[in-house]
């Protein structure tokens, strides 16, 4: 599984930092240098880009129903968005959360999500955080925040520092016994986990493309958008663009066929697309998602984690502690403590070694393309380094 010669990136580098930013297949680079050459030879005035439009569209459509089978949905229940930090604000901008409510989330969440839940005070709500115990946090630390008075439950499906998994299906029972939404942030899982957001019960979910579902740099990222199918036209985000108007109300001659006094909402998940798609990132990610795909997601969580587990064992036979629990059920990835952290991901670099420093420690984060004997080579570098 995973041939290293098919990613570029791993010839050169031992790269184990896909929760910053994964790799990518030789397919998608040539994906990727096949659409700027189509654009750049229109520009030249050498080709008719209304031949090549059809084709580069159709991709970008295509990649909603990628998208829709690595997590277990429906295509009609994805819509396009910017970013993950921008699916998250949309969510909640169009929650109907009031005074005297409350939002729960963790105190590992990402940085964004937790302000996005912060910023929800200015409604009158109250944002309510599980505290981890070493990186841990177990369901029934939900149980004891989520009341009747809890509107949205916001968890990082995985955790972003140390790939903590919840067990989303559980935690989405609690949030509706109490009559709340089940919000998941999956731009740590989404490509490498398989998430059944229908089975598990969550009702929405955003990610962004550029990390495990090898969407390319993050300065290209793009993002999903799920809406369980039940609440696509209860809700409407706070903002408006021309993909959520009524098909036909906004056409190319807009003089002749806009009302500027009345406007109706779109009645499928286009509603949701404020803002157009960027049409290059997303034709990227559809192939690399065809090549998740092909692999298998299950397979591919499975290698990942076998990966994990390899690691953990070596580090804890080092002596090192862990910010991730041991448990391959409980994990994606592994942080492990060290000292001057920062300063070891530099040296680890220097020997061709690529992790994140993250919050007391080194994030480790390999995909499928990984190999053993990269994970040999990470121990033995921070052994090294440590002594």
């Amino acid at each position: 599984m995973g041939q290293a010669e098919d990613f570029p990136l791993t010839e050169k580098v031992i790269y184990l930092d896909t929760a910053a930013n994964g790799a990518l297949p030789s397919s998608t680079i040539k994906v990727m240098e096949d659409y700027v050459r189509d654009r750049c030879n229109w520009l030249r005035g050498e080709e008719d880009w209304v031949d090549k439009r059809g084709k580069w569209s159709k991709k970008t459509e295509e990649s909603k129903e990628l998208f829709s089978q690595i997590i277990g949905a429906k295509e009609k229940e994805i819509a396009f968005i910017p970013n993950d930090t921008a699916g998250i604000n949309t969510i909640f901008s169009m929650l109907p959360i009031k005074p005297g409510q409350n939002i729960v989330a963790t105190n590992i969440s990402y940085p964004m999500g937790a302000t996005v839940c912060l910023k929800q005070r200015e409604r009158g709500a109250e944002a309510r955080f599980t505290k981890h115990r070493n990186g841990i946090i177990e369901v029934e630390d939900f149980r004891k925040l989520i009341d009747d008075n809890t509107v949205v439950v916001l968890v990082d499906q995985a955790g972003w520092y140390n790939g903590l998994l919840h067990d989303i299906k559980a935690i989405s029972q609690i949030a509706h016994d109490h009559g709340a939404y089940m919000v998941v942030d999956g731009v740590q899982s989404a490509g490498a986990f398989r998430l059944d957001v229908d089975r598990n019960g969550v009702d929405f979910l955003a990610s962004s493309t550029y990390k495990w579902l090898m969407g390319g740099p993050s300065s290209n990222r793009v993002g999903f958008l799920y809406v369980n199918e039940e609440h696509i036209e209860a809700f409407q985000p706070m903002f408006v663009g021309n993909q959520v108007l009524k098909e036909g109300q906004l056409q190319t001659n807009i003089s002749d066929n806009f009302d500027l006094y009345d406007f109706e909402y779109r009645q499928d998940m286009k509603r949701f697309q404020i803002y157009p798609p960027y049409e290059f990132a997303y034709v990227v990610v559809g192939n690399s998602m065809k090549v998740l795909l092909g692999r298998g997601i299950e397979n591919i969580e499975k290698r990942i984690k076998k990966l994990g587990t390899l690691l953990v064992e070596g580090l804890v036979e080092a002596g090192f502690d862990l910010h991730t629990p041991r448990d391959e059920a409980k994990r994606l990835y592994v942080n492990v403590r060290v000292k001057d952290y920062r300063e070891l991901e530099k040296e680890l670099y220097k020997n061709n070694i690529k992790v994140s420093a993250r919050v007391g420690g080194l994030r480790v984060s390999p995909h499928f393309y990984n190999k053993e004997e990269d994970i040999e080579a990470f121990l033995a570098q921070l052994k090294e380094l440590t002594k």
